[in-house]
């Protein structure tokens, strides 16, 4: 009996054995389990459908369903290398129904194109697309551009004009070519010219303002003031080299705005001076107005201030536009003066304006007629003159005239920036 419960008790352990086995197991897995709960797990990346595109060298994101990525925890990579900024996207939260562009180019090699999340303490990929565009070698795409209608204001807002100085770059620098709008048709035609030519070439015109053109030459026509891009794809169907290039064009509405720094070498009481102006005949006034755009006066006791003075066509009245700053000239005080003559305005107070230290003193005087166009001085256009008293009553400095109306931003700007060289 002895030796049976022997073999009794050897049989009854191995079962012991699997339990306290199966015991441990699972102590330990729920050991486990907590040590790794314990250290934080990754968040899931953010479910977003996101399509990924290319077309002539403008990269383009367009996000249709999903998750919003919330700025700063996504990424754009072109080619692996960080070009989120470039798709203007490092503040931006990038949800259903945006688009992120960037204008790459195509002539750059273009191999992968990623969106990668970065919030959650890690990174993964949300959507991508692999290219397998080499670089190619670059055709010359420049061009020229001529005003076919209306008038061309470059010379003046680059180069100045006779006895002025040019506009300062925060203005001249917003574009390239800057067009006035025809008093008559109310547009501008502006024709363009690819410097290359040749039979193996293609060329592919964007107005800025939804026309588009074929060919080495284009002629865009524009309707409204505004700013617009005009751009030429130029491509090589032989060695499929291509280019492209772009020229910013502003057109404006027709008018004219005068510029000048004014000061009074003492003070008045009495008379009217005139400071200065462009096509100026007589001293007084008078009737010969026939070759006068405008004139900077300063008159007391009548407005006891400045005056902005526009003539046009000569009528039987002589109709003109005037406005005033009533303010008492102080010696030796330097005055920075603004005359705005807009022709598109609907109210005297749109048509003309005056500006004293880069702001609009709101004043109106004087006979308006907007139906006739600012006069045309039988003497050359570009003839300007400063006008300075002899006996030195007036002194007058950085005088600036264009035949468009500036707004008020820029007048501002122009102020702000020249302000510096004048003591008030």
């Amino acid at each position: 009996m002895d030796e049976d419960g022997r073999g009794g008790e050897s049989g009854v352990s191995p079962v012991i054995a699997a339990l306290l086995i199966l015991a441990l197991t699972v102590l330990l897995t729920g050991v486990l389990a907590v040590g790794i709960l314990s250290l934080g797990m990754q968040a899931p990346a953010p479910a977003a459908g996101i399509m990924i595109s290319e077309n002539t060298g403008v990269i383009t994101l367009a996000h249709f369903s999903g998750a919003t990525l919330s700025a700063g925890e996504y990424a754009v990579l072109v080619n692996g290398i960080d070009h989120t900024a470039d798709f203007q996207a490092d503040e931006r939260d990038f949800g259903p129904g945006m688009r992120l562009t960037w204008n790459y180019g195509v002539t750059k090699p273009l191999s992968s194109v990623s969106v990668v999340y970065t919030g959650g303490g890690g990174s993964v990929v949300i959507a991508e697309k692999q290219f397998y565009r080499e670089g190619k070698g670059e055709v010359n795409a420049a061009f020229t551009a001529s005003v076919a209608e209306g008038r061309n204001a470059t010379s003046q807002v680059k180069t100045g004009v006779s006895g002025t100085k040019p506009l300062p770059g925060v203005i001249a620098g917003k574009a390239d070519l800057w067009v006035v709008l025809d008093q008559v048709s109310n547009q501008a035609t502006v024709e363009f010219t690819a410097d290359e030519d040749g039979s193996d070439l293609t060329f592919s015109w964007a107005s800025g303002n939804e026309q588009t053109a074929y060919g080495r030459k284009a002629d865009f026509a524009y309707h409204s003031a505004g700013l617009y891009t005009v751009r030429l794809d130029v491509r090589n169907v032989t060695s499929g080299e291509v280019g492209a290039s772009s020229m910013k064009i502003f057109v404006r509405d027709p008018g004219l705005s005068a510029l000048a720094w004014v000061k009074s070498n003492e003070t008045y009481t009495t008379e009217l001076w005139n400071i200065a102006g462009r096509g100026y005949i007589d001293g007084g006034g008078g009737t010969g107005h026939t070759d006068r755009v405008w004139r900077l006066q300063f008159s007391y006791p009548t407005t006891h201030g400045f005056q902005m003075v526009f003539y046009f066509e000569k009528t039987d009245e002589t109709p003109s536009t005037q406005v005033e700053y009533h303010v008492s000239s102080l010696e030796r005080k330097w005055y920075h003066i603004t005359g705005v003559y807009d022709q598109r305005g609907t109210s005297p107070q749109e048509r003309s304006k005056l500006y004293i230290y880069g702001t609009d003193s709101g004043t109106i005087r004087g006979l308006i007629n907007e139906n006739l166009p600012l006069n045309t001085p039988t003497q050359p256009r570009y003839d300007v003159t400063r006008w300075t008293i002899e006996n030195g009553n007036f002194t007058t400095e950085m005088q600036h005239e264009v035949d468009f109306p500036l707004t008020s931003e820029e007048i501002t700007a122009i102020y702000t920036l020249e302000s510096g060289e004048y003591i008030e």
